[in-house]
């Protein structure tokens, strides 16, 4: 589903429309935190917070995607949107990188965007209260690096102030 939305939005923007920073929040949003439920499984606020970005994404991007690009496209990315939802559609997987220059090949490690919601000095706090090492990227992610269940703290312990913050907006 993501991956639909995320096309959805490519092709939106192939054909000059504009997408506000509130729709590309909602869409990395989703994908943190469906990076976070592949870790850590055991917080359902986690599953409630991706239906909730990708539902808004579908309810503001499918009339606009009706507008611009047709009613067409709009039936055909809904069957789509229907063999996601029972688990038929797949994707080719991109590859991914399995390394991350610069950190010991002993340790694990994940990236981090920083966001509104998590942001960099948040990230930092985090890793070095856990004892983990961290670096900024050239690309504006952070790097977090350690012992395999310090990782698997930090993410828990950031996808608990994520849900925790997100709660207290409700």
């Amino acid at each position: 589903m993501w991956r639909l939305m995320a096309d959805l939005i490519r092709d939106l923007r192939r054909g000059g429309e504009s997408i506000p920073p509130q729709i590309m929040n909602d869409l990395r949003s989703a994908k943190t935190m469906i990076e976070i439920a592949r870790i850590d499984r055991s917080n359902p606020n986690v599953i409630v917070r991706i239906e909730e970005y990708l539902n808004n994404l579908e309810s503001y991007l499918l009339p606009l995607a009706r507008e611009k690009l047709g009613q067409t496209y709009v039936d055909m990315l809904m069957e789509k949107i229907a063999e996601a939802q029972r688990g038929v559609f797949t994707f080719e997987r991109r590859a991914e990188r399995r390394f991350a220059v610069d950190v010991p090949r002993d340790k694990h490690w994940i990236r981090v965007k920083p966001t509104e919601e998590m942001s960099l000095d948040v990230i930092r706090q985090i890793s070095e209260e856990i004892g983990l090492e961290h670096r900024i990227q050239r690309d504006g992610y952070v790097l977090v690096y350690g012992e395999k269940d310090q990782i698997k703290m930090f993410v828990k312990r950031t996808a608990r102030r994520i849900s925790s913050e997100g709660s207290s907006d409700r």
